[in-house]
């Protein structure tokens, strides 16, 4: 009895862990890290788990108020079955206590832990923008991609503020964090583009007409009685190539500034550099679901690297290698208990 009792209580924590989708919560943690890392003041341990603790929150709260506002699109598309809330796991009730319960803790313990006002306002900003790109940003045109972005962004400015005051690379790296954001969501229609076309959310690649029968390319060749003329290339392509370098320009700045010690620019001149270039190369031709999905793993894996790389004089190579084998290590423990991302 007390066995299956166990079973039962086990079973139940693992579906609530699905719907705020906590396999992905160390993503929250390093952007609020990241900025508590690049503040007038070095965090600790302490502050680590202070951090995780919100951060942890504060994803799930994200995660399940999507899950719970979208259940009635998810139902009718097959990709979504195994959701707790399509499955009828949980019920819409009692997912809605959920996400009351895990943004009261995110405020409660972000006051508790960092009592001051720029802290508390980054953290209610956060969350807003994550709140609006649910309810309404999904369904309008360039929301889709800023409203989490400027949640992404405000993530940072929490870190930094509550453990500290906020400095230039704290700027640099919510802006980072930003454009990061804004390609993970442009990615993300781009590999769902038929189900977003269907349930008409306007991302940019279903405003700018992209199949995955479509070749991504800079230029077009045409030929027209027998003359050739050039035409620009797929948008969706430009508009990567645009994100990347833009995030390459800002990311360069305290550097350029003579802000920061210059060798977190030479880790970037050597292993940043060749991986942005090898990821624009990946994505021409033609894509599909799949390598549409491997795409984010290399470049956010890479992005998350080179963030945290701006703060190398602080934690030194071992900080910055045990940072991301602990976010990587947490995406692995959940994937052993059956809690990870979609594969459809």
């Amino acid at each position: 009895m007390m066995k299956k009792n166990r079973q039962s209580i086990l079973k139940t924590i693992k579906i609530y862990l699905k719907l705020g989708r906590l396999f992905g919560a160390t993503n929250t943690w390093g952007a609020i890290f990241l900025g508590a890392v690049t503040s007038t003041v070095i965090p600790n341990i302490s502050d680590a788990l202070k951090i995780l603790f919100i951060a942890i929150f504060s994803h799930a709260y994200i995660g399940a108020i999507n899950e719970y506002c979208h259940i009635e699109e998810d139902k009718n598309n097959p990709q979504y079955k195994y959701k707790p809330l399509v499955k009828g796991e949980i019920k819409p009730k009692n997912a809605l206590i959920f996400i009351y319960f895990c943004y009261i803790m995110m405020i409660v313990l972000s006051a508790f832990f960092y009592p001051n006002l720029l802290a508390f306002t980054s953290i209610v900003l956060a969350a807003l923008f994550g709140t609006l790109y649910t309810f309404k940003g999904k369904y309008i045109a360039w929301a889709y991609d800023i409203t989490p972005s400027f949640g992404a962004a405000f993530l940072v400015i929490f870190g930094a503020s509550a453990v500290g005051g906020i400095t230039s690379i704290t700027i640099i790296a919510a802006i980072c964090a930003f454009l990061i954001s804004v390609y993970s969501e442009w990615i993300d229609g781009m590999k769902d583009v038929d189900i977003d076309r269907k349930f008409n959310i306007p991302t940019t690649a279903v405003r700018w007409g992209y199949t995955h029968d479509k070749t991504l390319s800079l230029y077009f060749l045409k030929s027209k009685k027998g003359k050739y003329s050039y035409s620009i290339g797929d948008p969706n392509l430009l508009y990567f190539i645009g994100i990347v370098l833009t995030m390459d320009i800002v990311y360069s700045l305290p550097f350029l500034l003579n802000i920061i010690s210059p060798y977190y620019f030479y880790i970037f001149i050597l292993i940043g550099v060749p991986i942005h270039l090898y990821l624009i190369y990946k994505l021409f031709g033609k894509q599909n679901k799949e390598s549409l999905r491997k795409h984010p793993l290399y470049f956010l894996g890479s992005a998350m690297f080179l963030a945290f790389n701006l703060v190398i004089d602080k934690i030194m190579i071992w900080g910055l290698l045990a940072i991301l084998a602990f976010i990587i290590g947490w995406v692995y423990v959940f994937s052993l208990i059956g809690i990870r991302f979609s594969k459809d």
